[in-house]
């Protein structure tokens, strides 16, 4: 008998997770994703101040000034067919009509104030104009308060610095913006 309670043991113990590494966080599992799948994540939050922050310095971005407890994201460098994803997440207690934000990466020919003058005007679509979608490369998708959006895409082949905004009424007017750098 007493041969079999020491086998017993041991088997209880490695069912139920016993010794390291038997459950890693969704977080640890998600970062061991992004390293596998080779595509780099470009973690941003959009604020109730209208910008682009970030809360940890990331390869490939660049940096300026702060915002509360985060830095204020002005651009991400890429080489040209870089595949990279955007993660959004917006902090805000504000009702999702007051306070959402989108990414929207334009072509290097689109003048980012236009666009975005015409995307007020677009509220049933999103506050993406119709007669522009030819000048968007990517994009999200609008994300509320504690909501997370993201997109995967390619840098373009041609190199220069594509602008990126939040095309939400006064947005980008606020700030809300920077550029792709892609060399």
């Amino acid at each position: 008998m007493k041969h079999l309670i020491l086998p017993a043991i041991m088997l209880f113990v490695t069912a139920c997770g016993g010794g390291s590494g038997g459950n890693q966080s969704q977080e640890t599992q998600s970062q061991s994703a992004n390293q596998a799948d080779g595509v780099r994540t470009i973690e941003m939050i959009g604020t109730d101040q209208m910008k682009y922050v970030v809360e940890e310095k990331q390869d490939g971005i660049t940096t300026g000034g702060s915002s509360g407890n985060y830095m204020l994201l002005e651009s991400i460098s890429a080489e040209p067919g870089e595949k990279i994803r955007v993660r959004l997440t917006t902090i805000s207690d504000l009702p999702e009509s007051a306070m959402a934000h989108n990414f929207v990466l334009l072509t290097l020919s689109a003048d980012p104030s236009a666009f975005t003058n015409e995307a007020v005007k677009a509220k049933d679509n999103g506050y993406i104009p119709a007669d522009k979608k030819d000048q968007i490369l990517s994009m999200t998708e609008m994300a509320a308060g504690g909501e997370t959006v993201e997109v995967t895409f390619t840098a373009p082949e041609e190199t220069g610095k594509y602008d990126y905004v939040c095309t939400f009424p006064g947005h980008y007017a606020s700030g809300m913006k920077g550029k792709l750098i892609v060399q």
